[in-house]
């Protein structure tokens, strides 16, 4: 059953201290959406401010699929060109501060962990996992306190190309404490390389090693490696060469909007999805989907963007905390 949506977005600030010396400076949201929460770790003398999402699924309520989405980082070295987590970078979270946002929102809602149908941890927040070894240390000790026979675990990221033996203790993490229950997504956006570099601006793998990279995460019988592409107007999509590139075998390919972030906006992005042009983005994916891959064309709720759910926008309206 669908939880009851309030008439009007929830704020509330508050200085609540919880797990980890975690304290909570806002959450933002709708109950059957999401809930963001910005917070800080007390006694952190910089006071760097962290996200941290409760959020829904499919249209579905938490019961049936939950989402807990935490940060790595505080802001994000990467600097996306429409993410708003990349305004500025101050440094990692350690392994007990990502699992402290993991256990406040359990907090919140105690005994659903071991009732819901479907409990996914998403490392995909404010910063690049890849660039954060203590990532690795979370994994490990996230079976351990999410007690979920339900527990899956994603890691999204933009693949540096500083990262590559990183992403080989991944995989062996992945296979060992989530077989079958581990969603690798790259971050490709584009599928012409200078594009790529303009969009992300960091050293990254080339969509060749991309393809490699899949072919050393998928074990037969687990999850493929996904490529996500948040499709812009005027961004290059070549489906052929994602086709040429990749196998079907290995990769499932993913299209979401462009999310309206103020860095997207100050530098003209405009999304591909949820746009009149948008047509062309669903017949890319039918054409993808008779070359043999799995297609998600992921557009979500509209009232996503009223709670300022996309990564980084609640640290970067509150200002003075991430800079």
């Amino acid at each position: 059953m669908k939880e009851e949506r309030g008439e009007k977005m929830m704020k509330e600030e508050c200085m609540t201290t919880g797990p980890g010396n975690l304290a909570l400076v806002e959450r933002t949201g709708l109950e059957d959406v999401a809930w963001v929460h910005v917070a800080r770790f007390s006694g952190d003398p910089e006071g760097r401010l962290v996200e941290f999402v409760d959020g829904t699924a499919d249209g579905k309520g938490r019961h049936d699929k939950w989402i807990i989405n935490i940060s790595t980082q505080f802001g994000c070295p990467v600097g996306c060109a429409f993410c708003d987590a990349g305004a500025t970078y101050r440094g990692d979270l350690s392994a007990e501060q990502m699992l402290a946002q993991v256990r406040w929102v359990l907090g919140c809602r105690p005994g659903l962990a071991e009732r819901c149908g479907k409990l996914k941890v998403h490392f995909s927040r404010m910063g690049e996992p890849a660039l954060n070894d203590s990532v690795l240390t979370a994994l490990e000790g996230l079976r351990g306190l999410v007690q979920s026979r339900e527990l899956w675990a994603c890691v999204a990221t933009t693949a540096p190309r500083v990262s590559q033996q990183w992403f080989v203790s991944l995989f062996e993490i992945a296979h060992r404490e989530f077989p079958g229950r581990f969603q690798l997504q790259l971050s490709v956006n584009s599928t012409q390389e200078e594009t790529r570099r303009r969009l992300m601006p960091i050293p990254l793998l080339t969509l060749e090693e991309l393809a490699e990279l899949a072919r050393g995460f998928y074990r037969p019988g687990e999850r493929k490696a996904v490529l996500n592409f948040a499709l812009a107007k005027g961004v290059d999509f070549d489906v052929e060469r994602v086709a040429r590139v990749f196998s079907p075998d290995l990769c499932a390919v993913k299209l979401t909007p462009v999310n309206p972030t103020v860095t997207g906006a100050s530098k003209g992005f405009q999304t591909l999805l949820r746009s009149c042009q948008e047509e062309a983005a669903f017949l890319a994916a039918g054409r993808l989907e008779g070359m043999g891959f799995d297609v998600i064309v992921s557009i979500g709720e509209e009232e996503e963007d009223t709670v300022g759910s996309n990564c980084g926008q609640s640290v970067v309206r509150l200002g003075s905390g991430a800079a």
